[in-house]
């Protein structure tokens, strides 16, 4: 419970500076968006005549799984 509880206050805290910062063309696990966001703006990038041949998607497997919390700690400032 402890554990959730830090988690809901950290994405209360960063979540804000977060979404000011991030990738306007991201859609992944993102407050607001869906799938259908991300699939309506493919449909308007790939609608133009100069438009890319390829689309790409990736998924880094595990990754939250296997992620160095110890790196997470050292690098970002997460408690005051």
């Amino acid at each position: 419970m402890f554990d959730r509880a830090m988690q809901a206050l950290f994405l209360l805290a960063y979540e804000p500076a977060a979404e000011v910062t991030a990738d306007l063309h991201s859609y992944g696990f993102r407050p607001k968006r869906s799938a259908a966001d991300a699939i309506e703006r493919c449909f308007v990038v790939l609608a133009q005549k100069a438009s890319a041949q390829w689309i790409l998607e990736g998924d880094i497997k595990g990754c939250f799984d296997n992620i160095s919390h110890a790196w997470i700690h050292q690098h970002l400032k997460l408690e005051p």
